[in-house]
């Protein structure tokens, strides 16, 4: 019997939850796995068997040589990073030809003048807001401005046409910065090798999951964490497209009567990178304990990220902006060793006992009672179970704590 509806994996925090390792352990049992926002400021870390690899733009379904893997067109693709990140997916093993990997026609693409409208603005301006620097908002302004390139374009025969409006829409903003303009020229020769690596991959379907979706199983998976929605987030320190579950209906496209359970990953403890609020933000030993211990540094720029104690109001305001029916708790480990672990709400921190270990006894079939007890608090506080609990870093370190769950059983 084939599923009806299917799992949407996203981040209930500021994104670097873990969403990578939690859509690669969906994907062995799907045919399809669709990133439906976002681009290359993306960091979707994987691990196997203590390799690690990161994917940037690429969905995380990468692994499995059934999977076939789909860039909606809600995301933005940075054509230079791409062409990087294949790469170096081909160097471990796993090559992505136009059969394994499809592009939307309509997803935008990142051009010179983006990133240069990017950095410009985090370097000399005061609206910096710590950004990644890879020109996806940019991209997205160009895109709501209706002067963007699109992948269809890259094959047109007015594509000079259309760079050189771009161009000159834009490069005014660069100019009274006192930065120099990106120049046609500069632009052509990226939009001319774009359109060389993914005239094998681009999709020219408008609806192309109607009927996939009545007989294959798919995986949808979202880029950063729904407290960094454009809308929803902690604006204006957001990032620059919509994280939400309700947002893969339109960021793929994808039907929306086939969207089933969304599984929402967090942190045992929180991050965030960049600028914005932290409320429950460790400026202490504490939080460089738990960042070294936990590598908190971004998969996609490497800057290290800030630290603090989970926040259950935010948690809480993600399940519910998100109908979130199901958590997965990441980097339950990197607790460990701690004498106390700490939740914030409203406010006022609320301590438990920490563990040393995660399991309690060696058949590795129950948590010790300390992280038991941290997971119920959550789980009563948000309202929602948690379905898995990270316990290590590989793809096949969780624990099920209230046992295995069919997600397109929904």
């Amino acid at each position: 019997m084939y599923p009806v509806r299917h799992p949407i994996v996203l981040g209930l925090q500021y994104g670097d939850e873990g969403k990578g390792k939690i859509t690669d352990y969906l994907a062995r049992q799907a045919q399809h796995v669709i990133r439906f926002n976002g681009g290359s400021n993306a960091g979707h870390t994987l691990w196997l068997n203590g390799k690690k690899l990161v994917t940037h733009s690429v969905p995380s379904g990468i692994l499995y040589s059934h999977v076939k893997n789909f860039i909606g067109a809600g995301c933005v693709i940075d054509p230079q990073s791409l062409e990087r990140e294949l790469q170096e997916i081909a160097t471990s093993g796993s090559v992505m030809d136009g059969a394994r990997l499809k592009v939307d026609y309509r997803a935008h693409i990142t051009l010179p003048i983006h990133l240069a409208l990017d950095g410009g603005r985090e370097s000399v301006g005061v609206q910096g807001i710590g950004t990644t620097r890879k020109g996806i908002g940019p991209t997205y302004t160009t895109k709501m401005d209706r002067c963007g390139i699109r992948v269809e374009d890259l094959f047109k025969k007015d594509l000079p046409q259309r760079v050189e409006y771009l161009c000159k829409t834009y490069n005014h903003l660069l100019e009274a910065a006192g930065l120099p303009e990106s120049t046609l020229a500069d632009n052509m020769v990226i939009a001319e090798k774009a359109g060389e690596m993914l005239r094998a991959h681009m999709s020219t379907e408008q609806v192309p999951f109607w009927d996939i979706a009545k007989t294959e199983k798919c995986v949808l998976e979202g880029a950063q964490g729904v407290l960094l929605d454009l809308d929803h987030g902690s604006y204006p320190y957001v990032t620059s497209s919509n994280t939400l579950a309700s947002h893969a209906a339109v960021g793929t496209p994808f039907p929306l009567s086939k969207l089933g359970a969304v599984v929402g990953v967090a942190k045992a403890y929180q991050t965030r990178v960049g600028s914005g609020p932290f409320e429950s933000e460790l400026k202490n030993e504490d939080g460089e304990r738990i960042r070294v211990n936990g590598g908190e540094f971004g998969a996609t720029t490497g800057r290290p990220r800030r630290v603090g104690w989970l926040n259950l109001d935010e948690l809480k305001l993600s399940v519910r902006l998100s109908d979130c029916s199901h958590i997965v708790m990441t980097k339950a480990d990197i607790l460990s060793g701690e004498k106390e672990v700490k939740v914030y709400s409203k406010g006022v921190y609320k301590s438990f006992p920490g563990w040393k270990t995660i399991y309690d006894g060696a058949s590795k079939d129950k948590l010790v009672p300390e992280l038991a007890n941290y997971i119920k608090y959550i789980e009563d506080f948000v309202g929602v179970p948690v379905a898995a609990i990270g316990t290590g870093a590989d793809r096949n370190e969780l624990f099920w704590p209230h046992g295995p769950v069919d997600f397109w059983g929904l």
